[in-house]
């Protein structure tokens, strides 16, 4: 094992974050002091421990029983760090959310994408920049457990039907943002994300609307894929509109198609949305995904809405704290 300083220097010239020694002055049990070399610091004024594991044959699960434990004696981040480790036991710390560092190979410290503000120029850039649409939708694809932690980016990229180049661009946002942190394996490139109900909360505030704009019809002929009341009657004991409201992607319609089809209200059938995305991704059968429903309402005055709007939230926000414990 290298020692404390070369492990440091190892983080701070792979994050450019600002590390500085300290001295650990909280007790802690016998058996952490035989079983880890701890190592106290401030990232970037943050206060973490490191632990360093003196054996490493150990199970992981000792582990992460122990870093919760220091977790719990400590008002400090608790980072485990190991000489090697094989790619099971990093999976399964990545899924406990455990930070650890593997000397000169990997740094995994999600506190630190909330809470550190990084020198790269490059991604100070970008924090300057809302969510994009493919960046927005591949939250959606997480929250809806159709994107998880550890997948490649050419997977993302087929979850979410885009080019593996706007993929990428779209998690360097997200990086950018403290959504997700990109972990370079030799040419591989692995996306952990920060826990759903943070991306769910954070989303509350900054994802937008994906619809540009809407018209009525008298007819469509596309196939269906319906949003807006229609979507908030699926997923509630809302009462459903006569005129059926349906999402369509900016790309699939001209100017001169929308001029054809668009009629006054009152002699409309439907209520076309267009969107700056492919509503299709990650909808539900024939309905858009309920998570945009939430954000097309969630400033309506009307109380039956309103009521519609907490039984879905209600919903989601059950299966996304199930996710969290089961992680």
């Amino acid at each position: 094992m290298k020692t404390k300083k070369e492990i440091f220097e190892y983080i701070k010239n792979s994050t450019n974050w600002k590390i500085v020694p300290n001295n650990i002055t909280v007790n802690v049990p016998l058996y952490l002091k035989a079983g880890y070399e701890l190592w106290g610091a401030k990232i970037e004024d943050i206060s973490v421990i490191f632990a360093s594991v003196k054996d490493e044959t150990i199970d992981i699960r000792v582990h992460q029983n122990a870093i919760k434990r220091l977790n719990e004696l400590t008002s400090c981040h608790t980072v485990l760090v190991f000489e090697k480790l094989d790619s099971r036991s990093v999976d399964s710390l990545i899924k406990k959310h455990v930070p650890f560092v593997i000397q000169d190979k990997q740094i995994y410290m999600p506190f630190a994408l909330l809470q550190i503000q990084t020198q790269n120029k490059k991604n100070a850039l970008l924090r300057e920049v809302s969510l994009t649409s493919d960046a927005d939708m591949i939250l959606i694809g997480y929250l809806d457990s159709q994107i998880h932690s550890g997948m490649m980016i050419k997977e993302i990229a087929q979850a979410i039907n885009r080019e593996a180049r706007a993929t990428s661009s779209a998690l360097k946002v997200l990086e950018a943002l403290r959504y997700v942190q990109i972990e370079a394996n030799g040419r591989s490139r692995y996306i952990h994300f920060i826990s759903p109900m943070e991306v769910y909360e954070l989303t509350k505030k900054e994802a937008k609307s994906p619809v540009k704009y809407t018209f009525f019809a008298k007819a469509f002929i596309e196939e269906k894929v319906y949003s807006g009341f229609t979507a908030l009657s699926h997923y509630s004991t809302l009462i459903e509109e006569k005129r059926k409201t349906v999402a369509i992607s900016h790309k699939q319609l001209t100017l001169e198609q929308v001029e054809a089809l668009e009629c006054d209200k009152d002699e409309a059938a439907y209520s076309i949305e267009v969107w700056d995305r492919e509503p299709s991704v990650f909808a539900q059968k024939d309905i858009v995904n309920p998570l945009y429903v939430l954000r097309f309402f969630k400033n309506d005055e009307d109380e039956r809405v309103q009521e519609a709007i907490e039984q879905l939230e209600t919903k989601i926000i059950e299966k996304l704290r199930d996710r969290n414990e089961r992680d």
